[in-house]
């Protein structure tokens, strides 16, 4: 394992507890031996802003956001990747070294990947 900081992210959603993503992500972690833990992060609807603009302060790198919050969430990011905004909805959340929060919407790459392959 790596001597560096810690890597802290997690999924952030409402309700959170059926969601496999900690265990995927922390089992990639350990297989590439990346110190770091990946949390689930039940947030309610109505404590969306404050948990996001919690990350920073809490050492998080970023979040992967689901239901229900991929639409409010963009709203709550200092700035937000061209394709996010025209699907209007994000997934992804980068805090930035200034602390400042990055959206993004991977959804869009996964799916041209996928029909990229499929010709």
């Amino acid at each position: 394992m790596s001597s560096e900081k810690p890597l802290l992210a997690g999924v952030m959603g409402w309700p959170i507890h059926h969601s496999r993503s900690p265990r995927l992500h922390n089992y990639w972690l350990r297989q590439h031996r990346i110190a770091g833990q990946y949390m689930p992060l039940p947030i309610m609807p109505e404590q969306l802003a404050l948990a996001l603009r919690a990350l920073p302060v809490l050492g998080y790198a970023g979040c992967n956001l689901t239901l229900p919050h991929k639409t409010a969430a963009m709203a709550l990011m200092d700035d937000v990747d061209r394709d996010a905004q025209r699907i209007g909805a994000i997934n992804t959340v980068v805090v930035r070294d200034d602390g400042t929060l990055y959206g993004r919407n991977t959804d869009v790459e996964g799916f041209v990947h996928n029909l990229l392959q499929a010709g």
